[in-house]
């Protein structure tokens, strides 16, 4: 009996973020679909490729997914191997699973479809995201570089001032500038080593996460359990120095491993968020 991967996604789950992914034979789909909670999760849904929505994959790498649509109505998403996206307005339920037969069956008629002339960035709405986060060593070495570039630049105008006025040793400015490479090279080296094996795996919409020094020593934990997250507010809005803290007192620090503002935006809304900053007007309300 043919069996095609089939997996869900509500309305609280970011993009690629799927759950009960498995395979399943065309009864089993039917009623997973049937028994998905439609208008419990239609209520303040916007109409869009991800959003509440059972998707399902054929073996050639085609995808048909069943999502919400204006007016009571189901949008029926079809994107081909080749990255080509169409579109059905199915009024009820029962028309939407006789296309789900038609793409067991593999013959899906197109003709039905409304295709999409522009057909950018659709796979990631239908793909499965791990969501795994490991050390940004590009971004070290891209805030190594300019950090490099903004000393030699200070160091050239403290060198030429020197002369200029000879009211300073030359050797006092370049004594200045060793220190403050060393200063600046052990920061960079201390969080390199620091973050260089860390993993973390979370999305949006799941309330359990994985954090760790290294994959052999992942540690599960679950959203509810926080207590309150600390940040601190960079130039230009930046969010850096995340500090997680749990109801039992633990805390961990996720660093460079993705965006500040990314990572708290995948925690619920009624998450405890703090700034170490009094100026920084950044929060959840």
């Amino acid at each position: 009996m043919l069996q095609l991967i089939s997996k869900l996604q509500h309305n609280t789950y970011e993009k690629g973020e799927f759950s009960d992914e498995c395979p399943r034979a065309l009864n089993e789909t039917i009623q997973l679909i049937k028994d998905f909670r439609w208008d419990a999760e239609r209520t303040l849904t916007d109409i869009q490729l991800t959003g509440p929505s059972v998707t399902i994959q054929d073996d050639a790498l085609n995808y048909l997914k069943l999502g919400l649509y204006f007016n009571g109505k189901f949008c029926v998403y079809y994107l081909d191997s080749g990255n080509h996206l169409y579109e059905y307005h199915a009024p009820n339920i029962d028309e939407a699973c006789d296309l789900v037969i038609d793409f067991f069956n593999q013959t899906p008629d197109l003709n039905r479809f409304e295709k999409h002339f522009f057909n950018i960035g659709n796979k990631p709405h239908f793909v499965t995201n791990d969501f795994v986060y490991r050390f940004n060593s590009f971004k070290i070495f891209a805030v190594a570089l300019g950090a490099s570039v903004y000393l030699l630049f200070l160091f050239s105008v403290l060198f030429f001032t020197a002369i200029g006025k000879e009211k300073a040793m030359p050797i006092a400015v370049i004594l200045t500038l060793v220190i403050a490479v060393g200063i600046f090279i052990g920061y960079i080296s201390a969080t390199t080593i620091k973050g260089l094996h860390q993993y973390l795996q979370i999305s949006k919409g799941k309330t359990e996460f994985s954090y760790g020094y290294d994959e052999q020593h992942v540690v599960i934990y679950d959203k509810a359990d926080i207590k309150e997250i600390s940040y601190t507010l960079g130039g230009k809005g930046s969010v850096g120095n995340i500090k997680i803290i749990f109801k039992n007192g633990e805390f961990i620090q996720p660093t460079n491993l993705l965006d500040g503002m990314t990572l708290l935006e995948k925690f619920p809304k009624t998450t405890k968020i703090v700034t170490n900053q009094r100026f920084a007007s950044f929060g959840r309300r």
